[in-house]
């Protein structure tokens, strides 16, 4: 038997025409690059499942440290595997790695594909499949976690046990979003009271900065793009909101009452310093305290957990934010690539994901051993439900239930029972906190997915160059001595856009966005 690399960079083997058969065993091999695999194998129970009920084997390709620098690199190299799962086009983000894929080519039309071997993928996606196609009508690739979603994302999260201790149970329990001078006073209160925790200088506010932008912008009820009242889509920075936010930070950084080193925070220094149990409040998901509650419930007690919790910009109203925001188009997106030789056996593997039998399958796990049919209806096992309410990241890696989420579709099945059985079937108490706090939030993201100018044009180099120059402004104005020159900073940081060509960009996202409706 003759094992040959698939490509330099993937660093797998596979069977010399694996895409057509096994020469062992005839099974079909499609290989599969997914972002999110880090260094996993696909070969825990769920996995085994999913291969046997499609009859495809299927090889993994891990990113490593770093998955859209893996993704670049087979792209440039045209070393691609048979499918790649990777970033959704999303926001006001330019050349996401999944159309870049589509416009250099590299992933095949799926629309007659799915016609002819994709009943499933039809019933389950339905309109969504129309909201997928590009300009030029073809559908290049499918998302997961699609459909429409009210779940709780974005949001404050506070640790419980203090907000307790300095504003009284009565008002750690109430759904009553804060206001801007409440959450100021309690980050004061908390300074004042734990100048230290543990031999080290407590922080009243950090966050990481490549990922909380969305608790920010929702406090001020700033979404993608600035929309005016004529319809006419504006970049975020010129949106009359963006100055106050800019502001309340300042005001936050010059009292020492956020990070200092708020502007080089990454993931892992930032997980160090919330599971230090010196961090009083961050910005972010629900979910992305999971592991970090984890540590300090054994730490500190039960009650030591960062719950979220709305915040109201000065001037804003319960209902005008906008931390909630989905895009019903879904997530990340999976395609067929062009080196792709078994496209039967690709569509194989999707279609059955895609299908109802397959989401109880990635999400449930397997009847009789994880859930079992009782009087007609799913039920789970209580040692597998205890479990992903304990540890969720644990419980997945160890069963291989709510890994492979390659083709998910939100909402329920057809017998009532929600697909995501681990985060919606009996919701954890920060799960349950933050529908509670953030409800009544939900604004759709997709109307502005696609409309950033295509990659290698004019104007997408001015949009990095605007980009560039608001990330900069940002930086020096939040870091401003005194909140005049933080507006001084954002006076020239709009002239500075002006001259990069701010009006030729916007005029471009417009066209896209008026082609969209």
């Amino acid at each position: 038997m003759i094992l040959i690399p698939v490509c330099a960079g993937c660093g797998i083997t596979r069977h010399e025409n694996s895409s057509v058969k096994n020469q062992e065993d005839m099974e079909p091999v499609i290989t599969v690059f997914d972002k999110s695999s880090g260094n996993s194998r696909f070969d825990d129970k769920i996995a085994l499942e999913i291969q046997k009920r499609t009859g495809v084997r299927i090889e993994l390709i891990n990113p490593t440290e770093a998955p859209s620098q893996k993704a670049r690199l087979m792209l440039a190299n045209r070393d691609y595997p048979d499918i790649v799962i990777t970033d959704l086009a999303a926001g006001n983000t330019a050349g996401i790695m999944a159309d870049k894929y589509a416009e250099a080519g590299a992933l095949i039309p799926l629309e007659v594909h799915i016609e002819t071997m994709g009943p499933d993928i039809m019933s389950m996606y339905g309109d969504t499949l129309e909201d997928l196609r590009h300009e030029d009508g073809h559908i290049y690739y499918l998302t997961s976690w699609y459909g429409e979603n009210l779940e709780p994302v974005a949001g404050f999260q506070i640790r419980y046990d203090i907000l307790k201790e300095l504003a009284g149970q009565e008002r750690a329990d109430s759904s009553e979003a804060f206001t801007q001078k409440e959450i100021t006073e309690l980050l004061r209160s908390f300074h004042q009271r734990y100048p230290e925790i543990d031999g080290q200088a407590s922080i009243p506010f950090t966050f990481n900065q490549e990922n909380s932008g969305r608790t920010l912008y929702g406090m001020f009820g700033l979404k993608y793009y600035h929309e005016t009242d004529e319809g006419d889509i504006q970049t975020i920075y010129k949106a009359p909101e963006y100055l106050p936010m800019l502001l309340f930070l300042n005001q936050l950084y010059r009292e020492e009452l956020l990070d200092k080193d708020w502007l080089v925070n990454k993931a892992q220094s930032y997980e160090e310093k919330l599971k230090s149990g010196r961090v009083f409040m961050t910005a972010g998901a629900y979910w992305d305290m999971d592991s970090i509650n984890v540590v300090l419930k054994e730490k500190y007690g039960g009650d030591a957990q960062f719950y979220s919790y709305k915040v109201l910009g000065d001037g804003i109203k319960d209902g005008e934010t906008a931390y909630n925001g989905r895009n019903s188009l879904g997530w990340d997106c999976i395609g067929i690539t062009d080196n792709c030789e078994n496209v039967e056996a690709a569509m194989k593997v999707l279609n059955f994901l895609a299908s109802e039998e397959g989401q109880y399958l990635t999400l449930w796990g397997i009847e009789g051993e994880d859930w079992d049919q009782v009087d007609g209806k799913r039920v789970p096992r209580k040692e597998i439900l205890d479990s992903f309410e304990v540890n969720i990241e644990k419980t997945r890696d160890e069963t291989g239930i709510r890994k492979w989420t390659w083709m998910t579709k939100n909402g329920n099945g057809s017998d009532g029972s929600p697909y995501d059985m681990a985060t919606k079937l009996r919701l954890s108490e920060s799960a349950r906190r933050a529908y509670t706090n953030m409800s009544g939030d939900y604004w759709d993201t997709a109307p502005y997915a696609g409309i950033a100018p295509e990659a290698g044009t004019a104007e997408a180099a001015i949009q990095q160059e605007i980009t560039a120059i608001g990330q900069n402004a940002c930086y020096l104005a939040v870091c401003a001595k005194t909140p005049e020159e933080s507006e001084r900073i954002y006076a020239d940081m709009l002239a500075d856009m002006e001259k990069a060509g701010v009006d030729r960009l916007e005029q471009v996202m417009n066209e896209r966005y008026r082609n969209k409706k």
